[in-house]
């Protein structure tokens, strides 16, 4: 691996560690910083479908601290032809004033009760995840093991990644579901999109949390990251918990021709091909404008004919970063 000479102290062009974890539903809770970054926010997230193939993707993101304002974050292309926001999640509390707690097992992030809107709670053991958002939706399913983690070192815009994939069905309004939710936490100095080096040092390309749960009963899973200089790395794992990493990472990013949204993408990650497929209808338009349109869909091996049953795949690109990988900063 060659690198530029440019760098200070601390700073490796960008170049990622990744990795598998065991989870520890206390470690949620943890408040101390890790490899010298503090705690930033939790996401729950994901994609569910439900028996007529729409896509349903929920999201709550806490702030650390007193856990920010923003509301429960509904998606579906139901009656549509793109991702929109369901109005049902403008009536949910906030995740101002957040109670998380730790007992006999169980982490639990759930709503102030002085809160206005309807109540919500998210419940994770070792094994188990259940989240109920009153009268919106009910998700209960199981970790599907391990736990995987990355971390850019540097010395500005550091961040450290932790992430466990439950497979959940359940209930979103009147429609029975299935899918991936994932239970992640991003440590930092500061927020995602404002203080890293993916958009304010434009070095993002592809980032993607992904799932596929196959017919035949078997798994693939993991998280792909795509961007200039290093910055990039794979880490996927199957049914038996066999967990494989590269940081030998190439691809590309083939645009509609229209607009900023991907036909497919390409990835090359220590010699094995993947390539996304976009779902036809999983555009998230009402998330735009932003530098990073982001884009459900499926990814698998290049060649793969195994059947899926249900899977998820939320992620982004940022073609305005460009289509394909940079080594050496722009001059």
């Amino acid at each position: 691996m060659s690198m530029t000479t440019g760098n200070g102290r601390g700073q490796f062009d960008w170049s990622c560690v990744a990795g598998a974890l065991e989870m520890r539903p206390s470690d949620y809770l943890g408040t101390e910083p890790i490899l010298g970054l503090r705690p930033s926010q939790t996401f729950v997230y994901g994609s569910v479908r439900d028996g007529d193939g729409n896509i349903w993707s929920p999201m709550r993101r806490f702030m650390s601290g007193d856990g920010g304002h923003e509301k429960l974050l509904l998606q579906t292309n139901a009656d549509s032809d793109a991702m929109h926001v369901n109005r049902a999640s403008k009536h949910s509390a906030t995740g101002f004033g957040v109670q998380r707690s730790f007992a006999d097992g169980v982490v639990q992030f759930a709503n102030d009760p002085d809160a206005q809107g309807q109540p919500f709670a998210i419940s994770v053991t070792a094994d188990t995840f259940h989240w109920v958002e009153d009268g919106v939706l009910e998700l209960t399913g199981t970790a599907v093991k391990p736990g995987l983690h990355w971390h850019l070192p540097d010395t500005n815009k550091g961040m450290y990644y932790v992430s466990q994939i439950f497979e959940v069905e359940g209930r979103i309004l009147d429609k029975e579901v299935r899918g991936f939710i994932p239970m992640d936490q991003l440590y930092m100095d500061g927020v995602i999109y404002e203080d890293d080096i993916f958009i304010g040092d434009e070095a993002e390309l592809v980032w993607y949390t992904w799932a596929t749960r196959y017919l035949d009963g078997s798994f693939e899973g993991g998280h792909f990251m795509l961007g200039h200089r290093h910055l990039g790395f794979a880490v996927v794992y199957d049914e038996h918990g066999s967990v494989v990493t590269s940081t030998d990472l190439g691809g590309e990013v083939t645009l509609d021709g229209e607009g900023p949204w991907p036909t497919r993408i390409d990835l090359t990650a220590g010699g094995q091909q993947w390539e996304f497929l976009p779902d036809p209808r999983g555009r998230m338009v009402d998330l735009m404008p932003i530098p990073n349109p982001q884009i459900e869909g499926r990814w698998r091996r290049r060649g793969d004919t195994r059947e899926p049953a249900h899977w998820f795949a939320w992620g982004e690109i940022a073609s305005v970063h460009g289509t394909t990988r940079r080594l050496t900063p722009p001059t």
